[in-house]
């Protein structure tokens, strides 16, 4: 295969066993649409009191202008966790320019709830983040994985707002032409991208354990191993989760490799998502003491091009 032919075994920094690469895919910062689908969903389970206060709830935070007060507003308790443990992550913000149509049912999910990258809210969370040392990439809107013109203007609004260089990239819904796209990332300047996705939870595809060149270049792929929402499809207790998380960072500590986990940031509204705050937080804690290096997209990058 094509992304097989350089892998990179680095030894990791300080004796530390493995590395762990923690990131957010902000697609949505305010909760729109899904407060309708949430009162469907709870009309048919009978829950009528649940479904009548998604309408109160509705009412209270969609029409309000501070983000801060809708539910999936929630970087502030992400960057709460992650100062509890001594980390930081990587934030992927989407640029989405796409437009619903009524008669395409398909784009209502793609587009409906978009927000605007330069809202006043968005562009204070970006800058706090990155002064206080958590990473800012770009996840490139649906179409940009094929469109160098679009994803090209993506990467210069979002480091405008930023007024330095934005290091990596991570192509929305996975969305990945091998090896087309990899090619398109590094022409724009990405040092690295986070899109191919790795784990089946029976073992990491292909094997690859490791940040990958598939360019044969200095460009970089950060393989994503963990996923919340494949993690939480089916009915399965939080336990259950856990043990399929600890065979996956077994297996990587076993390789000495890279664990890249996906934990978008409407998952920790607990009311809505209950447990993917738990389950994110005790997996950093097992990482921890397992002497685990727990960092961002663009260190594992920097670490692994310096060797």
């Amino acid at each position: 295969m094509i992304y097989t032919n350089a892998t990179i075994k680095p030894k990791w920094p300080e004796g530390k066993k493995f590395a762990v690469c923690l990131t957010h895919d902000v697609d949505k910062v305010k909760k729109t649409y899904q407060y309708f689908t949430m009162f469907v969903r709870f009309l048919k389970n009978m829950e009528i009191k649940r479904a009548f206060n998604e309408i109160f709830c509705f009412l209270k935070f969609y029409f309000s202008k501070n983000f801060k007060k809708n539910p999936y507003w929630d970087f502030e308790i992400i960057m709460e966790v992650e100062r509890k443990f001594d980390v930081r992550s990587t934030f992927f913000f989407l640029n989405e320019s796409g437009k619903a149509s009524i008669f395409k049912p398909k784009t209502w999910k793609l587009y409906l709830g978009r927000y605007e990258i330069r809202n006043p809210e968005v562009v204070n969370i970006i800058k706090k983040l990155d002064s206080e040392g958590w990473e800012i990439g770009l996840h490139g809107s649906y179409d940009s994985y094929k469109d160098k013109s679009l994803l090209k203007s993506e990467k210069k609004e979002l480091e405008s707002i930023l007024g330095k260089r934005v290091h990596g990239v991570r192509q929305h819904y996975a969305n990945l032409q091998i090896p087309d796209t990899w090619r398109l990332h590094e022409e724009l300047g990405f040092e690295y991208d986070s899109t191919f996705v790795a784990s089946n939870y029976d073992g990491l595809r292909d094997d690859i354990y490791f940040p990958f060149r598939p360019l044969n270049s200095l460009f970089l792929e950060i393989p994503l191993a963990i996923m919340d929402h494949t993690l939480f499809s089916g009915d399965k207790s939080i336990e259950e989760i856990l043990e399929e998380c600890k065979k996956v960072i077994e297996d990587v500590e076993e390789k000495n490799g890279v664990l890249t986990i996906l934990w978008h940031n409407r998952l920790f509204n607990e009311r809505e998502f209950p447990g993917r705050k738990e389950v994110y937080e005790r997996i950093i804690k097992l990482c921890k003491e397992k002497n685990a290096w727990i960092t961002t997209g663009h260190e594992i990058a920097k670490w692994c091009n310096s060797r």
